[in-house]
C-alpha cells in the first residue's frame, strides 16, 4: 500500500472537524436550554392560572354560603354585624403586615358523621398578608383567645387590591360600591355583591365581581 493510502487526517482537517462538532454541540445545548426554560415558564403560567381559577372558585363557594350569624370576640363582645368589610373591621387590633378585607360566617363546612366537635358553619376572613391574598379560617365561630387559625395563600404578589361592597344603589355611572361594610346606605345584613380589583405580575389589572344575592 502506498503512503498516501495510509495517511490519516491532517491537522487542518482535525481542527475543522472539532469546530463543526463544537458548533453542533453548542446548538444542541442551546436548544435544550430553551426547551427547559420553556417548560419552566409553562409550568409557572399554569400554576398562576390554576391559582386564579381556584381563588375564584373558593370565593364563590364562601360568598354563596354567607349566613347572618354574628360572632363574638375573645372578650365575649358581639361584632357590629354578621358581615364586615373594609373599614368596618377597623375596630379589630392592627397586626403589622396584615390588612383585613372582609369577615363573615358561611355554611356548608362538611363534618361527616359529626366526628369533629363543631358545627357546619365556619368563620372566614380574607386579608392581605404582605403581598399575598390569604383566606383565614378558624374551627369555632366565636373568636376565642388561643384558637388556631388556618391560613391559605390564594394568590401571591397581589398589588393595589381594592374591595368594594354593593350598596344596592345604581346611578347613571353604574353600580355604587362602598369601601366599608356595613355601609350607611347599605341594605340588608350582607352586601348583594362584592367587587375585587387588583393586579398581578402575570395577569396585570384584574377585576372580579361576586354576586351574593339575599343571605339567610
Amino acid at each position: 500500500m502506498s503512503r498516501i493510502s495510509q495517511r490519516g487526517l491532517t491537522l487542518p482537517e482535525l481542527l475543522i472537524a472539532l469546530l463543526v462538532f463544537a458548533m453542533i454541540s453548542g446548538a444542541a445545548v442551546y436548544a435544550l436550554r430553551l426547551s427547559v426554560e420553556g417548560r419552566e415558564q409553562l409550568e409557572e403560567a399554569d400554576n398562576d392560572i390554576r391559582a386564579m381559577q381556584m381563588t375564584r372558585l373558593i370565593l364563590k363557594q364562601d360568598l354563596a354560603g354567607v349566613v347572618n350569624r354574628t360572632v363574638r370576640d375573645e372578650f365575649g363582645n358581639r361584632y357590629p354585624g354578621p358581615f364586615l368589610g373594609g373599614d368596618g373591621l377597623s375596630f379589630r387590633p392592627h397586626v403589622d403586615g396584615e390588612r383585613l378585607l372582609m369577615a363573615f360566617v358561611r355554611r356548608g363546612w362538611q363534618n361527616p358523621d359529626d366526628r369533629a366537635p363543631r358545627s357546619t358553619l365556619q368563620a372566614v376572613e380574607y386579608l392581605i398578608v404582605g403581598d399575598d391574598l390569604v383566606r383565614r379560617a378558624r374551627p369555632y365561630l366565636d373568636d376565642a383567645r388561643g384558637q388556631p387559625r388556618i391560613d391559605r395563600v390564594l394568590i401571591e404578589d397581589v398589588g393595589d387590591l381594592k374591595i368594594g361592597f354593593f350598596t344596592g344603589q345604581e346611578t347613571s355611572a353604574g353600580l355604587v360600591y362602598s369601601d366599608i361594610w356595613p355601609a350607611p346606605q347599605g341594605q340588608g345584613e350582607a352586601p348583594e355583591a362584592i367587587r375585587l380589583e387588583f393586579s398581578t405580575p402575570r395577569f396585570g389589572e384584574v377585576e372580579q365581581i361576586f354576586w351574593l344575592g339575599k343571605t339567610e
